[in-house]
């Protein structure tokens, strides 16, 4: 089967069976592959330590911006949701909750809410400075 016709089946699925279960399961799968495909821009940075400090620093810089501090809130959301999600899927797996699975998204997903507002907070204290919060870059 090629490329775009798993897509087609993907969308098709999707259009038959339109209901939590689905789209937890696609965008599970959706977030697997983001972080998978994180992993290589993640190895390349991190493997410039053995440049020295130097080399390494060069590379952190060139994604320390406000467009990569972004994309790192993004990061976190991506993580945060296929965690949780995860989490859910084995309990519905390996324990009775099947009936209880639409519960469980909504317990995840009101957890996965809480740590993207932490998370929000956060990234405004250290980087962003809206609403007149935050300011240095000291962590304490």
């Amino acid at each position: 089967m090629g490329y775009l016709q798993k897509i087609a089946t993907l969308k098709d699925e999707v259009a038959r069976n339109p209901n939590v279960g689905t789209w937890s399961w696609l965008l599970h799968r959706l977030s697997g592959i983001a972080l998978a495909l994180y992993v290589f821009p993640h190895f390349w940075v991190i493997s410039s330590a053995m440049l020295g400090p130097g080399g390494f620093n060069k590379r952190l810089a060139l994604v320390q911006s406000e467009f990569f501090h972004v994309v790192e809130i993004g990061l976190l959301g991506v993580i945060f949701f296929h965690m949780l999600n995860g989490i859910r899927v084995t309990l519905v797996d390996f324990s009775p909750t099947t009936r209880h699975h639409k519960l469980l998204l909504g317990v995840a997903m009101v957890v996965f809410l809480g740590a993207m507002l932490y998370t929000l907070y956060v990234f405004n204290i250290h980087y962003f400075h809206l609403f007149g919060m935050g300011g240095t870059h000291a962590h304490s």
